[in-house]
């Protein structure tokens, strides 16, 4: 039975503040999901998918977890005005997302901003805590509680849209830390853990 994962989400912090969130510009061609692992690309300073590479080293750090979907632009930071300047030109757009099951659609959410060629994600810092569906090299796993304690990897789904704490992925490969079992859920295979990132493996915003 094939994992399907659910987006990313935080659900909340250690100090009772609110979640960290950034935005910076968009890489170039990025078409992933809100609940996705990014990272900055080291070149340009864009915002991209994590590209899954462990151990992490420098320019494969993660950098949290997007909040939106990301636009598909031709080039980093399309669209983005300069400091004091309007949204003008190629790129700027109100237009948000796709729509289930209707691929010529898209979605304008009320109160929606421009798209500005920037990309939102919620930082991986020590302070905020993560739930995400829990499975082993790509079945769904009951989480235990133990696990709680234990260090997992990050892998995307079979579908190829959302990432799920992998606990066949431990060691050098792993990224998170389990902190509790998700109590919205009643443990099952493939319900929800709650984790922080592991702060070596996470890049701080400059």
């Amino acid at each position: 039975m094939a994992i399907s994962a659910v987006p990313i989400l935080p659900v909340k912090t250690i100090s009772g503040n609110q979640f960290e969130a950034t935005r910076v510009i968009i890489d170039a061609t990025q078409t992933f999901l809100q609940g996705t692992p990014v990272q900055i690309n080291t070149t340009n300073g864009a915002v991209k998918v994590w590209d899954g590479t462990t151990p992490i080293t420098s320019a494969h750090l993660i950098a949290g977890i997007s909040y939106e979907a990301a636009q598909s632009v031709a080039t980093a930071g399309l669209g983005a005005p300069l400091p004091y300047q309007p949204v003008v030109g190629t790129g700027s757009t109100i237009t948000f997302g796709s729509v289930q099951n209707q691929s010529a659609a898209v979605n304008i959410p009320m109160g929606a901003p421009f798209f500005d060629g920037r990309q939102g994600y919620f930082q991986g810092n020590a302070d905020t805590i993560f739930s995400a569906t829990f499975g082993t090299s790509g079945s769904p796993t009951t989480p235990l509680n133990t696990d709680v304690g234990l260090q997992y990897g990050l892998t995307i789904d079979t579908a190829g849209k959302f990432w799920y704490i992998d606990k066949g992925k431990t060691g050098t490969g792993a990224v998170v830390t389990v902190v509790g079992l998700d109590p919205r859920y009643t443990p099952a295979a493939g319900t929800n853990v709650l984790f922080v990132f592991i702060q070596a493996d996470i890049s701080t915003p400059a």
